[in-house]
């Protein structure tokens, strides 16, 4: 990040910082506020034990570096996945998820260029994880704002995320050690498994299925059509997504399925 864009993010983040503290008590009483904090508290109590187990793994071991990078990837979907089932209202889970970009993205900013961060991330170029983090908590807020806000469902909200979000890593984790069988379909780039795209499916599928009967109380019969149907999808729109973009298109695709046949 540049000195001068770096500047006015923290100029930004300062002064709304100084109008929340002068209007401390006004804002307080705010339902919303009281909302925010509660899903910050949910996020909290989940990283930080996260982090702490995480850390030692990544430093003390010889744990493969897309292996961990999957690993990070799985506990913030599945920390915004139990945010969104926690909170009180669709417009505190989406501030919530906006808040976190805003502040994450100048602070990864100013650390990325440090000796140890190569270290602790791993990242395919420089500021793709700042980058991938600011696009990953927008798409949360857009998801939840549509799915909640706008249908009234936030169960499929935190299905979709979580479909998407589990069915990625396991795409990696299978597609990358074990994918003998490249994909060669027109429009796609030919790095992608039909290992890995079969095992993001399975695992799409699994997880919608678990949020859909254990959350959502769905009837059997139409949460195995749901997750089947959105799980199939999803894995068809990873193929032909390019790894920048799918963080976007897989949710929006998954949602939708969902939200159609819901």
């Amino acid at each position: 990040m540049g000195s001068v864009e770096w500047f006015w993010h923290m100029v930004t983040v300062l002064g709304a910082s100084m109008i929340c503290l002068r209007y401390w008590d006004v804002i307080s009483q705010q339902p919303l506020v009281g909302d925010v904090l509660h899903c910050v508290g949910v996020l909290v109590g989940y990283i930080v034990p996260a982090v702490l187990v995480l850390l030692p793994v990544r430093l003390f071991s010889k744990v493969p570096s897309f292996v961990f990078r999957k690993l990070l990837h799985v506990v913030a979907i599945t920390c915004v996945t139990l945010m969104i089932l926690a909170a009180r209202s669709w417009p505190a889970a989406a501030l919530t998820s906006i808040m976190i970009a805003a502040v994450a993205y100048p602070l990864l900013g100013l650390i990325e260029g440090m000796p140890w961060y190569g270290r602790l991330f791993v990242e395919k170029e420089p500021g793709e994880i700042r980058q991938s983090l600011l696009m990953l908590f927008f798409m949360f807020a857009a998801v939840i704002a549509v799915s909640w806000g706008l249908f009234g469902q936030p169960h499929l909200a935190a299905a979709a995320i979580l479909m998407w979000g589990t069915g990625d890593a396991a795409a990696a984790l299978v597609g990358i050690p074990f994918g003998r069988h490249k994909v060669h379909l027109p429009l796609t780039d030919g790095k992608k498994s039909w290992e890995g795209s079969f095992a993001m499916l399975v695992t799409a599928f699994a997880s919608g299925l678990v949020v859909l009967l254990a959350v959502q109380r769905m009837p059997v019969g139409q949460a195995l059509v749901c997750a089947g149907i959105g799980a199939v999808l999803g894995a068809a729109t990873e193929l032909f997504t390019s790894s920048k973009y799918d963080t976007v298109t897989v949710p929006v695709v998954v949602v939708a399925t969902l939200l159609l046949l819901a």
